[in-house]
């Protein structure tokens, strides 16, 4: 692939480069000009398996890109049917949770995750809102 960041949004296509990245250990942590990381990437795309393999290889759940969005940021707003190359993003926001994704984290526009969530996902009851000690909110 010519881009290194491909291999996980593209994944879907072909997961050898992004096997071969983890299994070398190279620069997993490498963000690019955005400041978004391979993790960024798959969550962006809705790529489960790939998130599993990143987080198995220890990458971090918190690197914010330059808008101040974490992955988890991302899988929340891509979270609608037909936006993406994948369409696990519901499941790649439970695997992030499970692995103490912190969902108080603000980006650069005062959103927290979950308020990118569609009101149809929000109504599954499948995720949790976030708590800063005066309330819970979405």
């Amino acid at each position: 692939m010519a881009n290194f960041f491909e291999a996980a949004s593209h994944f879907d296509l072909d997961p050898a480069p992004l096997t071969t990245k983890i299994s070398e250990d190279k620069y997993l942590s490498r963000s690019d000009g955005d400041g978004m990381t391979l993790l960024h990437y798959a969550a962006r795309e809705g790529h489960t398996e790939a998130v599993r393999m990143l987080l198995e290889a220890g990458v971090s759940l918190e690197q914010q890109d330059r808008d101040g969005r974490t992955p988890l940021h991302l899988a929340c707003m891509m979270c609608q049917k037909g936006m993406t190359r994948g369409d696990g993003h519901v499941f790649i926001i439970d695997i992030l949770q499970s692995n103490h994704a912190m969902t108080s984290t603000q980006d650069n526009y005062g959103y927290r995750p979950m308020a990118y969530l569609p009101a149809g996902v929000k109504a599954l009851g499948i995720n949790t809102p976030s708590v800063d000690g005066t309330g819970a909110r979405w």
